[in-house]
């Protein structure tokens, strides 16, 4: 009887410390979805701040090839040289857009998504960083374009004017007073309005599908408040 008891008492406590152990493993993955979690919804924060400030910078890139375009319709180059030089030096350079993926490409490369247990909230999370995909494609054709503009602005533009208006890498001053514009070349110009065209209907397209991954950020964040933070 003595021996039975022992055993018993032997058995509860390796089944004790086994259940104790499985409950610290649990609790440790709990922890590290729930971290992991949070690192996203950091990286998913981070990019809706960055493309506030990229759309804002886009809807003015948009205002500035309307205004090109409007004066090279309307042959007002004398009167709006100015304008017309510090608006064509930022054509080669739109605001970018990176994606904060260190979380998901962490998580992916290290084969860990079982952490999450919800298979929607991974899903989901998959689905935001196929979307990023999808808006690097339109970056990739929009430097194309760029490529090719850089052969009109070339022509057209005066490359002594455009260094007097470098400030540092990004940003340009207006130069003074009127400078000389070449525009008497039609097929030059022609052509450089067909690019700058296809640079506007780029920039469109990068306007909205940035104002819907920031849309869908947003309900992302929502929805896994929904799920982790009831």
């Amino acid at each position: 009887m003595k021996l039975f008891k022992e055993f018993i008492m032997l058995f509860l406590a390796i089944s004790l410390g086994f259940f104790v152990e499985n409950y610290r493993e649990d609790l440790s993955k709990n922890e590290r979805e729930l971290e992991f979690i949070n690192s996203f919804k950091n990286d998913i924060n981070k990019d809706i701040s960055e493309l506030d400030t990229i759309i804002r910078r886009r809807k003015i890139r948009e205002v500035q090839i309307d205004s090109i375009y409007y004066i090279f319709k309307n042959k007002k180059f004398e009167e709006n040289s100015s304008d017309l030089y510090y608006y064509g030096r930022y054509l080669p350079r739109p605001s970018r857009f990176f994606a904060n993926n260190s979380s998901i490409d962490q998580l992916k490369n290290s084969g860990n998504l079982t952490l999450i247990k919800n298979q929607k909230v991974v899903d989901t999370l998959l689905d935001y960083n196929d979307h990023y995909i999808f808006i690097e494609s339109i970056r990739e054709r929009e430097e194309y374009l760029c490529r090719r503009i850089f052969d009109q602005l070339n022509i057209i533009f005066d490359p002594y004017v455009f260094d007097q208006m470098t400030v540092y890498d990004i940003e340009f001053l207006k130069p003074k007073g009127k400078v000389r514009i070449n525009y008497s070349d039609n097929s030059t110009n022609k052509t450089f309005l067909s690019n700058l065209q296809y640079l506007k209907t780029v920039n469109k397209a990068s306007i909205g599908r940035f104002t819907e991954h920031q849309s869908r950020g947003k309900n992302i964040i929502k929805y896994i408040d929904s799920i982790y933070y009831k």
